[in-house]
């Protein structure tokens, strides 16, 4: 639960300094879930070393991740619509120029036409978006991190 709090502080923090809380920036905070995955794994181990089997160090891990991921999701969806579809707007429009300053980089790979106009309909556009790309992103690494971390500190 702190994890996912620390992700939503970091949000409000980017919109309070007057930051783009849906740009780029905010994805700083994607390696707090692995993060706090690996602690939650390792607290185990370390209180109750006689229970830290491989099958609950991974429930552990992943139960902490999924937590994380739901409550910064649901921070971010909170944020957006608070701040209401000017803000969305105007990140869409950024993402959207970045995207298109790539576009070259993209046509040099094989199957690059497609994947950049999969690129450009991924942009996020509603509140519903935004949780959703905030949820998967936390999900996937800390999914990635935390699987590893419970192979290691099993007993």
């Amino acid at each position: 639960m702190v994890a996912g709090i620390i992700c939503i502080a970091w949000t409000v923090l980017l919109y309070a300094t007057g930051q783009n809380p849906f740009g780029p920036k905010r994805l700083m905070s994607i390696f707090v879930a692995p993060l706090a995955a690996v602690l939650a794994e390792w607290q185990l181990r370390k209180r109750h070393r006689e229970l830290a089997t491989l099958g609950r160090q991974l429930l552990v891990g992943v139960l902490t991740v999924v937590l994380t991921a739901l409550l910064a999701a649901t921070g971010m969806y909170g944020l957006a619509r608070m701040t209401g579809p000017k803000l969305i707007e105007q990140n869409r429009r950024e993402m959207e120029q970045v995207v298109r300053a790539e576009r070259a980089n993209f046509m040099k790979e094989k199957g690059g036409e497609e994947q950049y106009e999969r690129t450009l309909a991924s942009i996020a556009a509603t509140p519903q978006g935004l949780a959703m790309d905030e949820f998967s992103k936390k999900l996937i690494l800390g999914l990635l991190l935390a699987v590893p971390g419970a192979i290691f500190l099993r007993r």
